[in-house]
């Protein structure tokens, strides 16, 4: 199993053409979990590895968690982002990150870029704040 950080704009529109706030996600966790998610370029992500949710600019903090249900398949038409993945945000996890979210300065990785794989040390970090 492995752990992706993948980051998200709170200025920017969901998926859905809402805020990508974090308590949209908190909210989208109760409501309707199972999302398609997207990515610019393929990773190598699996059905079983978690998301963890980076809320970018102004807030910076990792506040959400989701379950990756599948290897990402390419989206004809979309030259922005061509891949997606299905992914279920975890309600508990996300509960406990809402409450108390992981602020930029406590992770190794300062400078998150893109979807990129947690390390042991923030993932450690993480599960904490997650309940896990």
């Amino acid at each position: 199993m492995d752990d992706w950080l993948f980051i998200v704009k709170p200025s920017d529109a969901a998926a859905d053409g809402g805020p990508s706030a974090k308590d949209l996600y908190l909210e989208l966790a109760r409501t309707a979990p199972e999302r398609e998610w997207c990515l610019s370029r393929r990773r190598r992500m699996a059905a079983g590895d978690r998301l963890w949710v980076y809320f970018a600019s102004p807030v910076r903090e990792v506040a959400a968690m989701a379950e990756i249900g599948g290897e990402p398949y390419e989206v004809p038409g979309n030259a922005r982002q061509p891949w997606k993945f299905p992914a279920t945000l975890h309600l508990e996890a996300t509960r406990s990150l809402h409450r108390d979210p992981v602020p930029l300065h406590a992770l190794a990785n300062r400078h998150p870029q893109g979807v990129t794989r947690v390390g042991p040390a923030d993932l450690a970090l993480l599960l904490r704040h997650a309940g896990l």
